[in-house]
C-alpha cells in the first residue's frame, strides 16, 4: 500500500466515502502517469476509492481492490466511476489495472495533494505558535540499482498530521537527528 494512503487512517474520526470526494478535489495536483490512449476511469476516481478502501480498513493492494469491487454502486457513482453506457451500470476497475496505477503514482505528488487535504481539513486551534516536528526515515526494502535505500523527511504537527514529506537524496546528519555536535578528543 502506497505510504501516502496510509497518512489517511491517522486522521481523526475518518468516514470512508465523504472523506474520499472530498480528497478527489485535491487529486488534481498528481499527473496521471498513464498513457493518454485507453483510460477508462478518471485517476481522481482510482485514487479516491483507493482511499475510501483504506479508510474503511484495507491494509493491502488486495484488500483496496476487493473492497472497491465489492463497493456498492451508489458508492462506486459517488466516487466518479462512470456508468457503462450499455446497461447503465456502474462500471468499477479490474484489480490489475488500479495496482498498475498505484504503483506508477508519484508519491511526492500524491503526499502533496494528501497534505493539502488534511490540512484543509483541519481547523486552527488559535492565534500563537504552532509546534512542527521534522524526522527523517530510511525506508525498509526501497533499494535500488543506485541507492542502498530512500530516505524520507517528514513534517508533522503535534496532532499527528503530516504537513509534507519529501524524499532526500542521502540520508544526512539533520536527516538522522544528530543534532549534537561532536566533541574533539584532543582537548587545549
Amino acid at each position: 500500500m502506497p505510504a501516502a494512503l496510509d497518512q489517511l487512517t491517522q486522521a481523526s474520526a475518518p468516514v470512508p466515502l465523504t472523506d474520499a470526494v472530498a480528497l478527489s478535489g485535491f487529486l488534481g495536483l498528481v499527473p496521471d502517469p498513464r498513457g493518454v490512449r485507453g483510460r477508462r476511469y478518471q485517476l481522481s476516481a482510482l485514487v479516491a476509492a483507493a482511499a475510501a478502501s483504506v479508510l474503511a480498513g484495507a491494509r493491502s493492494l488486495t484488500a483496496i481492490t476487493e473492497w472497491i469491487a465489492d463497493a456498492p454502486a451508489w458508492a462506486c457513482r459517488a466516487l466518479g466511476f462512470p456508468l457503462a453506457p450499455l446497461t447503465g451500470t456502474v462500471s468499477v476497475p479490474h484489480p490489475h489495472t488500479l495496482r498498475r496505477l498505484l504503483v506508477k503514482l508519484d508519491g511526492d505528488a500524491l503526499d502533496q495533494a494528501i497534505g493539502a487535504f488534511l490540512t484543509a481539513r483541519t481547523t486552527p486551534t488559535g492565534p500563537g505558535l504552532r509546534a512542527i516536528a521534522v524526522d527523517g526515515k530510511a525506508l525498509r526494502g526501497s533499494r535500488t540499482a543506485t541507492t542502498p535505500y530512500v530516505t524520507l523527511l517528514a513534517a508533522m504537527d503535534h496532532t499527528g498530521h503530516v504537513l509534507a514529506q519529501r524524499q532526500v537524496a542521502v540520508k544526512s546528519r539533520v536527516a538522522g537527528g544528530n543534532f549534537a555536535p561532536r566533541l574533539s578528543r584532543n582537548r587545549a
